[in-house]
């Protein structure tokens, strides 16, 4: 299974306490709005724009649904093509604290790299904070200074390539949740879940990045995986569902799962870059695979 993808690492110095230590979380339409700044557009939509066909908006905000319905029916509505690790700010006084927040641009949306660049300044200096310096990362987990906003050679992180993590037991296994895990059933988020539950969600979602940003038909056999998935139990957890600023968040916390874990760890190791669950591009569910 193909998915190729470019990690960003922008510093950052805050100018002012911030007190809101989740501030950087932000949603949607903000980054939206910064994405429109980038590009130097004043429409409130696209609608009747003459330069959508080239525009970097629609082919980043657009998920356009496939013309295949059989494409309709294994992948559904596209996610976003872009997935953001953002900080918890530190307690107050945190005026000249350093920061770090990541940007993993999947497959297509690479060619956008200079907008994205320009969108994520944006903001963080809304959040009254100033880049120190962006940074790509390469297969081995080394960063290389990004120079200009131009079109510079990413160095691209793959399939084969997920994250450096290491052979993984092929028996045991932990996940840490390192921000809330929102898992949407029945319209409801869940407030525990299983193994089964975080296969289902990384097949659909990692098989339609692929699909939609690397046009590639992910080699899965979908209903195996499924039914394997069933088989896997937890050992032990100390996950619990968490509110942020009096709001549901998610589930946070570690989870230790046994059974045949070998068909997953292509999976596993993917997620890890492409988060899971709802408001995973921007910054939720985001995870670390532990032995």
């Amino acid at each position: 299974m193909e998915l190729h993808y470019a990690r960003l690492w922008f510093s950052f110095a805050l100018r002012d306490d911030v007190s809101d230590p989740y501030a950087f979380f932000v949603g949607r339409t903000e980054f939206e709005d910064a994405f429109r700044r980038a590009l130097s557009c004043k429409r409130g939509d696209c609608q009747g724009c003459t330069a959508l066909a080239r525009c970097a908006f629609p082919a980043t905000f657009g998920q356009q649904i496939a013309k295949d319905p059989e494409a309709v029916r294994r992948h559904q509505k596209p996610p976003l093509p872009f997935i953001f690790r953002f900080p918890v700010l530190p307690p107050l006084p945190n005026a000249g604290a350093a920061c770090e927040l990541t940007l993993t641009l999947v497959g297509s949306a690479v060619q956008h790299f200079a907008v994205y660049l320009a969108a994520v300044r944006f903001l963080i200096e809304a959040r009254r904070g100033t880049v120190t310096a962006v940074q790509a990362e390469s297969p081995g987990g080394a960063r290389s200074v990004v120079a200009g906003q131009d079109h510079p050679e990413l160095p691209l992180l793959g399939s084969l390539d997920p994250d450096m993590a290491g052979p993984l037991s092929t028996e045991t296994l932990s996940l840490r949740f390192l921000t809330p895990l929102k898992l949407v059933q029945d319209g409801r988020l869940l407030k525990n879940y299983t193994f089964a539950h975080l296969a289902r969600s990384l097949m659909r979602r990692i098989s339609s990045l692929a699909y939609h940003y690397e046009g590639a038909e992910p080699d899965l056999d979908y209903r195996w995986l499924s039914r394997c998935s069933e088989d896997v139990r937890t050992l032990a957890s100390d996950c619990r569902f968490v509110s942020w600023n009096g709001r549901p968040a998610g589930i946070v916390g570690v989870s230790r799962f046994q059974g045949d874990l070998e068909p997953f760890h292509l999976l596993l190791q993917l997620g890890v870059a492409t988060h899971l669950g709802k408001g995973a591009p921007f910054g939720f569910g985001s995870y670390r695979l532990e032995h």
